[in-house]
């Protein structure tokens, strides 16, 4: 008997064979499946993706495998992923690479990678990306106005040119400095490491502009109180991050990046918050009102009741549509500038010319150190407390408010008596006049810790030893009050002890003395308030 062979289904002459499962791409934003490809990115090749589910793009992820390669290899390329070298981006940002590729000149691509190289082992990534700008910006004008030029064709004479050519750019004469600054490093590091032959001091001190004297961009009092009157038709977390920042006076990465344990509590009981600064890489500790404590609790228990999933951080980011949706993701700053300027647009918050207000996030830390100033709070406090470097930086804060300078000018009405208890002042200091009077009270008079001396500190010195309280050129305040009624108790005490020890020229001197704290107390505290008018 022959065995037939099974009659084969039409349509399929090989076995099916087994396709290798599908890579399933997940957003970055959401964390969703549901992504499709949307070409390819120019600069590094890598594919872009759009999520139907949040409706944002992101570039596809490097699989783990690719971190591994060897950091030479990806030196060796005109586009670095910091990520592959092992650096973190910038705080806040989205950007990782470091591009070459707008350098034209060979010798100079190739000295910029060794510039940048190093400049990524003692700076952070944000001031490396700085650099490279300064050599790119150097590479264009090379191109446009000496395209066939050597390294050993970079002369002075180059130099002044391009000094020249930035001048004619319209860059902020910040800009340009910090462009003149990076690329004298560059040069200067080519001559010391061989990179390229070219001479020292190629740039020097007097070719930078003078930069205008930063003014605060603080927010003026009226905004402020529009802002805090809708600071209820904010979502709950940035109506939180607006109060935090508004007192704290930290950066916005700062303030993007608490942590859930950011307070502190002393044995006393006072709070504290503690964060990272990244600019100057280091942790600021500063006191914070109890308010502040409890906003803090309150947005910590906020993440854990509506996000479902581990997250390191005390804000997060939302999902696009309406709602404020949690997402395990730092929300951005522009995201946060986005919500302020349009509680702005809604509710018309203007200036004091009706003019309606742009917020920028870094205008919180300017009216913070602002506010302290006119507080009358010490700079080298206020230094300590917003985690300056210098006394320089804080120095950008002091601008003096009208309304403090006007209260700051009534100080020099009080009224001044000598030792008899006269007004030997005149009360008719004009507003215009007060710089002319401090320097008078303060130059040309001597400082005494009860009042002051007439008698100009540039004169031969005081005739007298320990007397001012009978001398003539003896001038004192108000203020100085509490401190004349002590002495005057003390001054009944030695008269009394002397008076039991038969030490008569004692007890003449300081009764003579006891005579002018009485006129001067008197006449303090009759007319004291007479020549503090406004």
């Amino acid at each position: 008997m022959t065995l037939q062979p099974e009659p084969q289904k039409k349509g399929r002459r090989y076995p099916r064979r087994k396709q290798p499962s599908e890579v399933i791409i997940l957003c970055k934003h959401c964390n969703g499946g549901n992504c499709i490809k949307k070409g390819f990115t120019t600069s590094n090749q890598r594919q872009n993706y759009w999520c139907k589910d949040c409706e944002r793009a992101f570039i596809e992820p490097i699989p783990p495998n690719l971190f591994d390669i060897n950091p030479e290899d990806e030196y060796q390329k005109d586009v670095w992923d910091c990520r592959r070298l092992g650096i973190s981006p910038s705080v806040g940002k989205q950007a990782y690479t470091i591009k070459f590729t707008k350098i034209s000149q060979p010798w100079l691509r190739q000295a910029g990678k060794a510039f940048i190289k190093l400049s990524l082992s003692t700076l952070g990534f944000s001031s490396a990306l700085n650099k490279v700008g300064a050599v790119n910006k150097f590479s264009v004008f090379l191109a446009k106005r000496h395209p066939s030029i050597e390294p050993a064709q970079v002369s002075r004479e180059i130099i002044i040119d391009f000094l020249a050519y930035l001048a004619g750019q319209k860059i902020a004469a910040t800009t340009r400095s910090h462009l003149i600054g990076d690329l004298r490093d560059f040069l200067e590091l080519c001559y010391h490491n061989d990179w390229l032959p070219v001479t020292r001091y190629l740039i020097r001190r007097e070719d930078f502009p003078k930069r205008p004297k930063a003014i605060p961009r603080y927010i003026p009092e009226v905004v402020m109180q529009q802002l805090n009157q809708h600071l209820d038709d904010l979502p709950e977390p940035v109506m939180r991050m607006v109060l935090i920042i508004q007192e704290c006076g930290m950066r916005i990465s700062e303030l993007l990046y608490l942590k859930p344990d950011c307070l502190l509590q002393d044995r006393a009981g006072d709070w504290f918050l503690r964060y990272y600064q990244f600019k100057l890489k280091k942790e600021l500790t500063v006191p914070v009102s109890k308010e502040v404590v409890r906003v803090i609790q309150e947005q910590r228990q906020y993440i854990q009741e509506h996000l479902n999933e581990p997250y390191e951080y005390l804000f997060c980011t939302t999902y696009c549509g309406t709602g404020f949706r949690l997402r395990a993701k730092l929300m951005s700053r522009i995201t946060f500038a986005k919500y302020l300027n349009k509680l702005a647009k809604q509710h018309g918050i203007c200036d004091e010319s009706g003019k309606l207000w742009h917020f920028q996030t870094h205008q919180f830390r300017h009216t913070v150190g602002t506010r302290m100033i006119n507080n009358g709070v010490p700079q080298h406090i206020i230094q300590r407390y917003l985690g300056h470097e210098s006394p320089e930086m804080t120095a950008t804060y002091a601008q003096i408010h009208d309304q403090t300078m006007k209260e700051e000018i009534a100080k020099f009405r009080g009224k001044v008596v000598n030792i008899s208890g006269q007004v030997v002042e005149p009360n008719d200091i004009e507003a215009d006049d007060h710089e002319l009077q401090w320097v008078k009270k303060n130059i040309q008079a001597q400082a005494l810790p009860n009042g002051s001396c007439a008698l100009p500190a540039i004169s031969k010195g005081c005739p007298h030893a320990n007397a001012c309280l009978t001398c003539t050129h003896f001038r004192t305040t108000p203020e100085h009050l509490p401190t004349h009624k002590q002495e005057r108790e003390e001054t009944l005490k030695i008269i009394d002890k002397a008076k039991a020890g038969g030490w008569q020229r004692m007890v003449e001197m300081n009764e003579k003395k006891l005579v002018s704290l009485d006129n001067i107390i008197e006449s303090l505290e009759e007319g004291g308030e007479d020549g503090c008018q406004t």
